[in-house]
């Protein structure tokens, strides 16, 4: 039976707040596009979008009520929006979703693009290959923006991560891809964790990933903690993500909102000592240093 997806659209100028509700109504991918039709992309790392009004979209699953969400909406964004809904069938999804999605690139030399997209890059560049599938994530959304643009930045070569809530393993797919020995990518989420391993075997990277259930991580600790999900779980989960992180490891944290930043980091004190924090369209990203001896608690 063909699988049919809401897709809900809205234009404003006020694009975290969109996004947001999109997110407390659990949407499978929201992405944000210009008003006029061009994806939002960055031009160089930590560079700000540039454009008074968007389209923010969001992908919620067959039998999700539209009326709620579009009720949301209203009520947070006000007046000056406009909402459009649409029920899009699974190929006609991932069709209008892949038009939409050009090749970006972060920092020197990683690319992430489409499987079918001609991406006019340096010999030595690093192209992580990505559809959408039922777990989104090719990079367009703030958070993971953030997330790649400091893992295009770091020395990887050799070093063991974990990516903890990795949806379609696009993370764990570009730290392997970076020179990562190791990556271990876990969610709770069943179908993340299957598009992760599909993704990884189309990668070449299938031998450095390993998607193992979230209760049985093997391997711990490891060098380099990521964490790109929502602020309540990432608070919720502190003691296990600290636990993961080697003495020295940084976490990178993200899928927070400006405004939750002093209670995520709040969570995590003393263990970690925090860089100041990267926000981009008011989603933010941590950077923390796991403390040496707040490592040393076991025998």
């Amino acid at each position: 039976m063909s699988i049919a997806w809401l897709q809900i659209t809205v234009t404003t100028h006020r694009t975290q707040l969109a996004e947001a509700v999109f997110e407390q109504f659990d949407a499978e991918a929201v992405t944000e596009l210009d008003a006029g039709d061009e994806l939002t992309v960055e031009e160089s790392p930590n560079s700000q979008p540039a454009f008074q009004r968007a389209r923010v979209v969001g992908l919620f699953t067959q039998g999700t009520q539209a009326e709620p969400i579009v009720a949301a909406l209203t009520e947070a964004l006000g007046g000056d929006v406009e909402i459009a809904t649409e029920t899009l069938e699974n190929q006609d999804w991932a069709s209008a979703w892949l038009a939409e999605h050009p090749p970006l690139v972060f920092g020197d030399r990683l690319w992430i693009a489409p499987h079918s997209a001609e991406v006019d890059a340096d010999d030595d560049a690093i192209i992580v290959r990505l559809d959408p599938g039922l777990a989104f994530g090719t990079g367009t959304h703030p958070t993971t923006r953030l997330c790649l643009q400091w893992l295009a930045a770091q020395d990887l070569t050799g070093r063991r991560v974990v990516d903890y809530g990795c949806g379609s393993g696009i993370l764990a797919i570009a730290a392997a891809r970076l020179g990562a020995a190791e990556v271990v990518a876990v969610d709770i989420d069943d179908q993340a964790v299957r598009a992760t391993r599909e993704n990884a075997e189309r990668n070449d990277v299938s031998d450095v990933i390993h998607t193992p259930p979230m209760d049985a991580i093997e391997g711990a600790p490891f060098d380099i903690v990521l964490a790109n999900i929502l602020a309540k779980p990432l608070i919720a989960l502190a003691p296990t993500l600290t636990e993961l992180a080697a003495p020295g490891a940084p976490v990178v944290l993200a899928g927070l909102l400006t405004r939750q930043i002093d209670d995520v980091m709040a969570a995590y004190a003393p263990a970690f000592t925090f860089e100041a924090p990267v926000v981009e369209d008011d989603w933010a990203r941590l950077v923390g240093q796991r403390a040496v001896a707040a490592s040393r608690h076991r025998q």
